[in-house]
């Protein structure tokens, strides 16, 4: 952290104290650099003015405790006396903390076990404008308190940014203050990555051209998208520079003493290298950066409803990122920052990151919502309401795992869930464990604790899929600390370390099962595994579990690029199990529908977890409504294409469909006679007259034409006659066909368009004489286009004014056609011949 606090918010600070003093609701805007992090929670316990407890939110664990060690110092004082910290797992408090700055959801647990906030005078929200899941929770509930329980409660909200947050909707009364940042110029560089080269190689080159220029930069700090980059990049940097260079990486799973090395100044004599993840974007000072190197990259994971995990990907950063990371450089002094790739592409850039309610799994949320008394997520005062899908999913894992019911009522299961602060999902399996094992006098219960936290636990070393294989590092260290704790909040005696050797694969396999129902797996071969949720997953082959025959699956990841995800964790599963302990998720179904291939129905009776057929048994007993009912599916599925659609049928259905948008006459409204629209109504117009057919050639006989007739009333009928007639009455007596089109889209479904909108009327060219204009339909709205053919019935020209064909084109087709069919009628003034259609022989007075 720095030391230096003659910072820019300190020219604002005094109207923040007073603000402080005489109104509850505060929105402070200050850039990255301006100090409001630090000095300005400093200066609230200086000046004495909040009595209580203040309460300051930050995103990301490494800030939270480098935050409040930072603001200790300045008082000269140990972590855990006037200042703390609390993170999920380790906690630095005192009974006479005033200030604790927290993370991780830790301010939404503080206000569900304490609703009043007893003691706590003053909440600090910082870096809004990263829009943390648990930042946007936490506000929600923090607001609700204030409107219902504690008016007295002071609300400050502090973003780098007011751009797109609409915070003022949410905080409608606050007063609000602006601090500028820090004015040291930063020199942006762009350095684009070549087309033939690693952007990864090319990063380490600019880094070494950086540390080897003989001038004094300064500390580097290097943004990279995650661990795995850190890692490899650290390795090519130590290969490549000299020992006087400290490399230090600087991400979330790294130990306290790894974080400060990386924060803390470099040792005299030394020039330090940060290679860091998107931690540092903000509220982190690194001490004597004076130069960013900027991938600009960032590892996104975005929850995909379809499989129910969140889809690693390797994606861009937004605008606003690249400016965050690059005002790193002039925190301390005037600086600079590279950029690897090009200024246009910056343009291009999209401006702010997604908020990570929109790309978040909710299950968590949704307990916590249920625990609050809300029954959606969107009942809280969010700053971006929630995707539905991904709520919904969230709150039908939670009723199958009976933590809420059926209307989203948290359930005595659920609030005991809740109590114990993990993932619904192991909170399910601890629960349950210590059920069964109290009934059956097991260690049950302990082996929970321990599973709960090798699936909790981040940065886990190397050992293969099978979590059995972390059994004996889950007892140790603060792993073993977090597994005590879970055994303690459920009051269960036992020795972890003896129940650790002891554990068998049937037990590990029930206790996955409690918690991911939806992620047993069984063997499809060399394509890998098919989980219950209908999601495939691989494993390495020379992984112990590759050859089993079920699993349940703890984490896998979905990658970009990858068909199917691969897992991280898993446990054989027991087949005995499903019989027995798992009996209640195997479902017996009846299947039925049509092969394809036999071309034929058929139905079988299935035993199923899920996605995964268990057995297959033919069923015989087969009935007419079971035909039609899989008949219907086959059409909803390949579409109308599997019905005699004829071309009446076809030039009906474009008519209507013409009708629906150019006549506003009839009392009933015309059915929706579009593909997607018949398939809506197939129920009423096609089913009932299904009886005794039986195979797709039965129902390809199915007279469409008359059907879909009879589904438009008689006065319907009529008006179509009139409004689209079929042919049209030639003064010959021939009644020309009219033909309708329509556009159509990718699909080949037709949508109306009215300047693509068309209907054509063929006649031979001489049956249109002595016709002045085109016809017109549709009460006039809609001109026919005439075909004019020739005595042959060969296109000879296509217009929609007769008028101006006469005029012109006609000249040139007379003295054509006059040639090749003297035996016709052409005359040299069509507008004042009679129309005929008979050859000059035939026709009298000619």
């Amino acid at each position: 952290m720095a030391s230096d606090l003659a910072l820019p918010i300190n020219s604002v600070l005094a109207d923040i104290l007073e603000a402080i003093a005489s109104h509850h609701q505060i929105i402070l805007q200050a850039p990255t650099g301006a100090g409001k992090s630090t000095a300005l929670p400093l200066a609230i316990l200086q000046s004495g003015i909040v009595a209580g407890k203040i309460i300051m939110l930050e995103p990301r664990r490494v800030a939270t405790r480098g935050v409040a060690s930072f603001i200790a110092q300045q008082l000269s004082q140990p972590l855990g006396e006037q200042v703390g910290y609390r993170v999920r797992g380790d906690s630095k408090v005192g009974k006479h903390t005033q200030l604790e700055v927290v993370t991780e959801g830790v301010l939404t647990r503080m206000i569900q076990d304490d609703p009043e906030l007893n003691g706590v005078d003053l909440i600090i929200f910082d870096e809004i404008h990263e829009r943390h899941l648990p930042t946007d929770i936490g506000l929600a509930l923090a607001l609700e308190v204030q409107s219902s329980l504690r008016e007295d409660l002071t609300i400050l909200a502090m973003s780098a940014t007011l751009d797109e947050l609409e915070l003022s909707t949410l905080l409608p009364e606050a007063v609000t203050i602006t601090s500028e940042g820090r004015s040291f110029p930063v020199e942006v560089l762009y350095r684009p990555v070549s087309s033939s080269q690693d952007w990864l190689a090319h990063m380490a080159s600019i880094i070494v051209e950086e540390v080897n220029s003989g001038k004094d930069t300064g500390a580097i700090l290097a943004f990279l998208p995650g661990q795995k980059e850190i890692n490899q990049l650290a390795k090519r940097l130590l290969a490549s520079i000299s020992e006087k260079v400290l490399v230090c990486p600087l991400y979330g799973n790294l130990s306290a003493a790894e974080q400060d090395k990386a924060i803390q100044a470099a040792p005299v004599g030394f020039q330090k290298v940060v290679l860091s993840t998107n931690v540092a974007e903000s509220s982190l000072t690194i001490e004597g950066v004076t130069t960013v190197v900027d991938s600009g990259y960032q590892r996104s994971a975005t929850f995909n409803p379809k499989t129910g995990v969140s889809r690693l990907s390797l994606t861009r950063i937004s605008q606003a990122s690249a400016i965050q990371r690059s005002g790193r450089a002039g925190r301390l002094s005037a600086g600079k920052a590279i950029r690897l790739w090009s200024q246009e592409e910056q343009g291009r850039l999209s401006k702010a990151s997604m908020p990570d309610i929109m790309l978040s799994e909710l299950t968590s949320t949704a307990l916590d919502c249920a625990c609050w008394g809300a029954k959606q997520i969107n009942e809280l005062a969010l700053l971006t309401p929630a995707p539905k899908v991904h709520e919904q999913l969230a709150w039908q894992l939670l009723q199958r795992l009976c933590l809420v019911d059926t209307d989203n009522k948290i359930t005595p299961l659920g609030r005991k869930a809740h109590d114990l602060g993990c993932h619904p999902r192991l909170a399910h399996m601890l629960l349950t464990a210590k059920s069964i094992a109290e009934r059956q006098q097991s260690d049950l219960g302990l082996l929970a604790c321990l599973i709960a936290t090798i699936v909790e636990a981040r940065g886990l070393p190397a050992k293969g899929a099978d979590i059995s294989r972390y059994l004996p590092i889950a007892t140790q260290g603060q792993m073993g600390q977090q597994a005590k704790q879970w055994q303690r909040k459920l009051a269960i005696k036992g020795e972890l370390t003896s129940v650790s050797l002891q554990a068998s694969d049937y037990d590990i396999g029930h206790l996955l099962a409690l918690a991911f129902p939806d992620r047993i797996a069984k063997s499809r071969g060399q394509l890998g595994f098919l989980l219950s949720n209908g999601t495939g997953v691989t494993l390495a082959e020379e992984d112990s579990l590759a050859h089993e025959t079920f699993l349940v699956v703890a984490d896998f990841q979905q990658t970009q690029g990858r068909n199917a995800g691969r897992v991280y964790l898993a446990s054989a599963l027991d087949e005995r199990l499903l019989d027995n302990e798992l009996s209640q998720l195997v479902q017996q179904q009846r299947h039925s529908g049509w092969d394809d291939k036999k071309g034929r129905f058929f139905a079988s009776m299935r035993t199923q977890i899920g996605s995964i057929v268990l057995s297959d048994k033919p069923d015989t007993n087969i009935s007419d409504a079971d035909i039609t009912h899989a008949l219907m599916a086959q059409i909803q599925q390949q579409g109308l294409s599997l019905l005699n659609m004829t071309d009446t049928a076809k030039q009906l259905q474009l008519r209507v469909m013409m009708a629906a948008h150019l006549d506003n006459v009839t009392d009933k409204p015309w059915p929706d006679f579009s593909d997607s629209g018949l398939l809506a109504t197939i129920e009423q117009w096609l089913k009932p007259y299904l009886a005794g057919v039986k195979t797709l050639s039965q129902l390809n006989k199915v007279d469409i034409d008359k059907l879909l007739l009879n589904f438009l009333s008689w006065p319907q009928q009529q008006r179509l006659n009139e409004l689209a007639p079929v042919n049209w009455p030639m003064s010959t007596g021939t009644k020309a066909p009219i033909y309708y089109q329509l556009p159509t889209n990718d699909q080949g479904e037709a949508y109306f368009d009215l300047s693509q909108t068309r209907a054509l009327l063929s006649v031979r060219l001489q049956e249109a004489l002595g016709l002045a204009q085109s016809p017109t339909i549709f009460d006039g709205k809609l001109t026919v286009s005439m075909e004019l053919l020739s005595p042959a019935r060969r296109l000879l020209a296509t217009t929609a004014d007769l008028a101006s064909f006469w005029n012109g084109p006609y000249v040139e087709v007379k003295k054509e056609m006059r040639g090749r069919y003297p035996k016709h009628f052409w005359p040299d003034d069509p507008l004042n011949a009679n129309a005929t259609k008979f050859t000059k022989k035939k026709t009298p007075g000619l």
